[in-house]
């Protein structure tokens, strides 16, 4: 494993971090879903055993803290920086109603103190809101306490509204949604580096793009990639040219089986920065030029979305249709009528009531672009 320093909060961090959003799961009687608590502590265990010591977690992550919590017992907690984020929402009114989240959420992770608490996804929504309520003197004073002990946000935004996030509070750590192509999306590369230039500790999420970059990726990108490391999958390329950027310190990935784990482990134990030329930044300008015109819809299937009022599966649709725009080999009209409209969680359920977009991370004008999705993966006559 590799370790960089991270600013105020350590000398000796590593540069892959844990993302417990997506920890193994277990289908249930009921068909539905949720979190192995054994497989899950195994997972987390390994990674800290095999020098992990960052994890990052949060109170929307369903079950995620309180698994956490459980692997971190017997010592483990003693041995990561840990890291979990404060929601935002109209809920929120008061500093009282933050400190109610912040006590459950040291319940949940069976721990006295935090180490990075982030103000979660710090839109310009959610920053009216933080303002309001007095979320900022709340983090002074949970610091000065010694409850949190580095505060943080994460952000899905534009670079301007970073710049106004920045001038207003004495931050530790800036978590960032960051890969090769998102280069120039979101905060980007620009936002990146002033942060960097501000001497702030930068953690990059979605490295894979929620795993758009590592499955069923079209032959047109890896024709990009040509002879560029042939002994590398899609995956480590993605993380090369992100362990390639000195500005960012952690890399956070998240693993739903001990096989994605021991992938990522055996890749970051060759991270190093400044290895990518010129020549081969292009490569990676070419490739991310394809995914373009290849992805339909941003989604990273970050589940921020649901549950939906109406009952639509929002980002099972979405992944249909851009596996469609992708080409991928797979029957994704049939799958979308076999499965979804079959169920009721289709796209035509969708009654506009446009609750869920505040929510996305990537702005996405969800309601619209399930239309798209439907006109495109409706099932026709003859197809399978």
């Amino acid at each position: 494993m590799q370790y960089v320093p991270l600013g105020k909060i350590s000398d000796h961090i590593s540069r892959f971090g844990l993302g417990c959003m997506r920890l193994p799961q277990r289908t249930m009687e009921d068909g539905k879903k949720e979190i192995d608590d054994d497989a899950a502590i195994t997972l987390i265990r390994t990674a800290i055993d095999e020098g992990v010591n960052y994890l990052d977690t949060a109170y929307a992550y369903g079950r995620s803290e309180e698994v956490v919590g459980k692997a971190l017992r017997d010592g483990y907690r003693q041995r990561v920086i840990l890291a979990t984020k404060l929601p935002l929402s109209e809920k929120t009114k008061s500093k009282s109603d933050l400190q109610s989240i912040l006590d459950e959420e040291l319940i949940r992770l069976q721990t006295d103190y935090i180490d990075v608490y982030h103000l979660h996804n710090l839109h310009k929504g959610s920053w009216r809101i933080a303002q309001e309520c007095g979320a900022l003197e709340f983090l002074r004073e949970q610091k000065e306490k010694g409850t949190i002990r580095h505060p943080g946000f994460s952000l899905h935004e534009r670079p301007d509204h970073l710049y106004e996030l920045l001038d207003a509070f004495p931050w530790e750590l800036v978590m960032m949604q960051y890969n090769y192509l998102d280069k120039y999306n979101q905060i980007g590369q620009e936002g990146l580096r002033y942060i960097a230039a501000r001497g702030i500790p930068v953690v990059a999420m979605e490295p894979l793009h929620g795993g758009l970059l590592a499955q069923d990726v079209p032959q047109g990108v890896i024709d990009a990639f040509g002879d560029f490391h042939p002994e590398m999958n899609q995956v480590e390329k993605a993380f090369m040219w992100l362990y390639n950027q000195p500005e960012v310190s952690v890399i956070l990935s998240g693993s739903s089986s001990m096989e994605q784990l021991q992938e990522s482990l055996g890749i970051f134990a060759k991270a190093r920065t400044g290895i990518l030329s010129e020549d081969d930044e292009k490569i990676y300008d070419r490739a991310r030029a394809i995914w373009g015109e290849k992805v339909k819809v941003p989604c990273t299937a970050c589940q921020y979305c649901l549950p939906c009022p109406a009952g639509v599966n929002i980002p099972e649709v979405f992944r249909l249709y851009n596996e469609i725009a992708r080409d991928a080999n797979r029957s994704q009209r049939w799958l979308y009528g076999a499965i979804l409209i079959n169920s009721g969680e289709d796209a035509t359920k969708c009654v506009m009531c446009r609750q869920c977009e505040p929510q996305c991370p990537q702005s996405i004008a969800i309601a619209d672009r399930l239309k798209d999705a439907h006109s495109e993966l409706q099932p026709r006559t003859g197809s399978m």
